[in-house]
């Protein structure tokens, strides 16, 4: 207790401060959770609720694994939060909802990383020492990274997360691809490829990002031979202009390609002719600046059988009728070079492929020219646009600003290049299925939710459109590709006891095994080529795309993980950015329904991206970055939590220090409702003191109906993954129905009833129960903060997060409530006047006169609400009278002020408390028996 003047009344007393510090409070709760084994003590809390038929069953989300290479970033930090707020609701939701972190560790970054670190020495490495080096590396990061992911809040299986790099998950992914050889979902062929010169492999659509890139457009005129233009009665000299954006490929160059339906005007510049795309004719006039004079009008058909001579090479191609060329641009014939172009490839491959682009992106010795040799692609553009000045062959030349790809790891722009590799098909009918693996991507989308729902049409046409998925890298550092082939005809021996073998011996002794495993451990007896009777066979040097690590985590995960079983596949939740429609979401559909014909989830929602507070990426050039650790040094990580799910996080988010501050404000009030609630319980014994709800008091019983609707609403929030609903709804309920309504009216009884009267216990017993229940309700994103308060609490026992979200439907109609409410509004705004000319001070000053309408005089009585109007307006004296409409008239109250709960009905005390109100005069003879 605490004095007044000379009168005691009972103040919110508690142990949980208003100060949070949280940079300093919460490291000392992970290492009690840690202790605790809390992870592992929630999931048999769930596993035993299930048993029982108490639960609710198993509900999992699958953790995208994150790339081990450096410390976490806000991107980071964004996505486990949110997949934390999953977990955890599921948790509280009732569900069995197993965690297994994960991470990806093969790949290109490492590799290069590493490289970086050796310099020299890595070339006095063999093949297994430098794979060595790369899963050290990894799992340097890999700790750094599960420090900072559980310095964040979240809960999992920390101790036995799925690494890719895991011998044992290489085993299990060369098992897959083993399937997916028997399935015949596996090609090798002969085909144009992204490739990337930085990294020297091929890349998957899904590694390809676009930049800004300026590039020369041209417009270049190849000779048609005299005799060649005659057969066709065309005149002469005449030339086929192209346009391109490359000027490198043009040494490639084995055709070029009209539309056989368009229609080609032959004009007349000068002393040369050309031959043009009726629609583009004033363009090309423009160019070159010169008058055209139309001389004939054919059908491109009509040329399918001219050839024409190289612009500068010694080299005679024909023009070839294709229906992908279009008069959007150019002149509406193609430049067609086989070795750089998927269309080219498509159209033009029976003409043979040149092959003088190395892996290096630098001409090679076939290109037979001493300028071009050793150069990278990009640089011998200036080269070749001197060429073609040379020979009189460039008609015009511009600068074009285009969004062109670039390898996603290295940053430097890729380019087509003609190569062999394995590839995963999309159209070919898979065994055992009936459908191709497009017909199965596609339906596994239409049967997935996707949130937003809008990322099903995303993915949908990717999916409708990719080509063949490119699976193979030249590279070292990743799962090999287990495949014995001819050495002869090339062609792989699908035999399961290899991919078996490799299997086992990768499972022993990692990536590593492959190499050094002899061929005569792998071949099976007698064994030939099914294509040419060849009895010779090599294995594959070529490893995997890292994309099929993780994109068949689901299917090993839950044959390798304690925490899963086989019968949680296909029922996942996926939760990432918005990348990963062409990345993991992708990835994991289509390798796993290739594999086994079931795809892994059944919902997938996705995040954007973190921004600075101007909407810019985060960059260290532009000095705008924020660390997750900076933040949680200084605010903490429940700060962190409340950004998180306080934000629309479909869209891209932003993030900064006033961003932050806002969340700390709101932080604030949230904390500071929880420690009223906890003050009010000071030597609350809820065995002792604690009073049945049907004997809690009007205002009580209206509060705890309030707050179920408000639970049943955050729990349907939780469930659709809408975070930001969740937390407006909690914060809204804390500063109107508990701070600005309930806790108004609440203190004085709470402060000044008698300990023990019927009035306090019942409040005390509703502050019990909302603890309890806000706790819960808080615990997906404030985790520190909930589990504190949840210690807090009289009589509770465990972890805020071993409870079940609050159910139930309150036993008052909110109805005549909601109208004292809106009246309660008013009379607070009527009071405001008054206030500021200091004729009254505090509301119980006031004596109010109200005119209700005759509908709600009822309402608003005491037999209906069970409480005094005056009570709750918190006002000394109301009069009401019958009126047309609302109205409010206040004057300051003439009786008594009562000198220790300041009511002013006062007068009933005898001697020197003579001034005190009838229920403070009996609490004050009561403390004095």
């Amino acid at each position: 207790m605490s004095d007044k003047k000379k009168y005691a009344v009972y103040l919110p007393r508690t142990d949980f401060p208003m100060k949070a510090d949280l940079p300093q409070r919460e490291p000392k709760r992970l290492e009690a959770w840690k202790a605790d084994r809390l992870y592992e003590r929630i999931e048999a809390k769930r596993r035993a609720d299930n048993a029982a038929g108490k639960g609710r069953g198993r509900r999992i989300l699958h953790d995208g694994p994150p790339y081990a290479n450096g410390a976490i970033h806000m991107g980071h930090a964004l996505n486990k939060i949110l997949k934390d707020i999953v977990v955890k609701s599921l948790w509280l939701d009732g569900y069995e909802s197993p965690y297994v972190p994960g991470w990806d560790c093969h790949g290109l970054p490492i590799e290069h990383a590493v490289e970086k670190d050796l310099g020299p020495k890595r070339r006095e490495l063999s093949r297994s020492e430098f794979l060595a080096k790369c899963r050290a590396y990894a799992a340097k990061w890999i700790d750094t990274q599960r420090t900072g992911f559980q310095r964040l809040g979240v809960l999992g299986a920390w101790g036995e997360p799925y690494v890719t790099m895991e011998p044992k998950y290489e085993g299990a992914v060369v098992r897959l691809l083993g399937q997916l050889f028997e399935r015949g979902a596996v090609t090798r062929k002969l085909k144009v490829v992204h490739w990337s010169y930085g990294a020297r492999t091929a890349l998957a659509e899904a590694e390809v990002e676009y930049a800004d890139k300026t590039s020369p457009a041209i417009t270049v005129a190849f000779p048609v031979p005299d005799a060649e233009a005659q057969r066709l009665d065309l005149p002469t000299p005449l030339y086929l202009p192209i346009w391109t954006t490359t000027p490198w490929t043009l040494p490639s160059n084995l055709a070029i390609a009209l539309h056989p339906d368009m229609e080609y005007a032959v004009v007349k510049a000068g002393d040369r002719h050309y031959l043009v795309v009726v629609p583009l004719l004033e363009d090309f006039q423009k160019k070159l600046g010169v008058e055209l004079h139309t001389k004939g009008i054919r059908k491109g058909a009509e040329f399918q059988t001219l050839t024409y001579r190289h612009a500068w090479l010694d080299r005679t191609s024909p023009v070839l009728m294709a229906d992908y060329v279009t008069a959007d641009a150019g002149t509406g014939l193609v430049h067609t070079a086989p070795d750089h172009g998927v269309d080219d490839f498509g159209l033009a491959n029976h003409l043979g492929l040149l092959q003088l682009v190395g892996p290096d992106g630098k001409f090679t010795a076939a290109a037979n020219d001493p300028d071009l040799e050793g150069r990278n692609i990009f640089d011998t553009n200036p080269v070749v646009l001197d060429k073609l000045k040379a020979v009189g062959a460039l008609l015009h030349e511009a600068k074009l600003e285009h969004s062109y790809p670039h390898c996603w790891r290295t940053k430097t722009p890729i380019f087509f290049r003609a190569t062999e590799q394995w590839f995963i098909t999309m159209d070919d009918e898979l065994a055992g299925h009936g459908q191709s693996l497009r017909e199965l991507g596609l339906s596994g989308v239409d049967t997935t939710t996707w949130v937003p729902a809008q990322g099903r049409n995303r993915i949908h046409a990717m999916i409708s459109g990719r080509p063949d998925w490119c699976i193979s890298r030249q590279r070292a550092w990743g799962t090999p590709i287990t495949v014995l082939r001819c050495s002869d005809c090339g062609e792989p021996l699908v035999c399961p006891e290899v991919f078996e073998k490799a299997a086992l011996a990768i499972e022993a002794r990692g990536i590593e095994a492959w190499s050094e495993m002899a061929l005569e451990e792998l071949l099976p007896v007698g064994s030939t080529c099914a294509k040419c009777g060849g009895t010779v066979f090599q294995k594959e040097t070529d490893i995997l795309d890292v994309w099929i690590d993780s994109g068949v985590s689901a299917t090993v995960v839950c044959r390798t993980s304690p925490e899963l079983k086989p019968e949680d596949y296909g029922k996942f939740i996926y939760l990432e950015g918005s990348d990963q429609h062409r990345g993991w979401f992708h990835s994991s559909l289509l390798f796993n329904l290739a594999a086994s014909g079931d795809k892994p989830y059944d919902t997938v929602v996705t995040h954007g991206f973190v921004l600075d507070g101007k909407g810019q990426k985060m960059s260290k050039s532009l000095g705008n970055v924020i660390t997750p650790d900076e933040i949680m040094k200084t605010l903490g990580a429940d700060i962190l939590r409340l950004w998180a799910a306080s934000v629309d996080y479909q869209e891209d988010i932003r993030i900064s220090k006033d961003i932050l501050e806002r969340n700390a404000d709101a932080y604030r009030k949230l904390r500071n409702t929880l420690r009223f609630l906890l003050g009010a319980l000071a030597d609350f014994d809820p065995a002792r003191d604690a009073v049945p709800q049907d004997q809690w008091a009007s205002l009580d019983r209206w509060v705890w109906s309030a707050f179920l609707k408000l639970a049943a609403e955050v729990r349907q929030a939780y469930r659709d993954f809408d975070f930001l609903k969740a937390t407006q709804l909690l914060l809204a309920f804390c500063q109107t129905e508990l701070s600005g309504r309930y806790f108004e009216i609440l203190k004085d009884r709470l402060y000044c009833d008698a300990p023990d009267s019927p009035r306090r216990r019942s409040c005390r017993t509703a502050c019990h129960k909302l603890a309890e229940g806000l706790c819960i309700l808080i615990a997906p994103v404030l985790s520190f903060t909930a589990d504190e308060a949840w210690t807090a609490i009289p009589g509770v026992e465990g972890h805020v997060f071993e409870q079940r979200f609050p159910e139930g439907e309150g036993s008052m109609d909110l109805g005549g409530w909601n109208r004292l409410w809106e009246i309660r509004e008013a009379v607070q705004a009527a009071m405001e006047p008054h206030r500021a000319a200091k004729a009254i001070g505090t509301s119980l000053d006031a004596k109010l006169h109200l005119a209700l309408k005759v509908e709600d005089i009822p309402t608003l009585s005491t037999p209906n609400l069970g409480e005094a109007l005056e009570d709750l307006l918190v006002v000394s004296e109301v009069a009401v009278v019958p009126g047309e409409d609302l109205a409010i008239t206040v004057e300051p109250h003439p009786g008594t002020k009562c000198p220790r709960c300041w009511n002013h009905k006062g007068g009933a005390g005898q001697g020197e408390d003579a001034d005190l109100c009838p229920r403070c005069w009996a609490v004050v003879q009561a403390e004095r028996a």
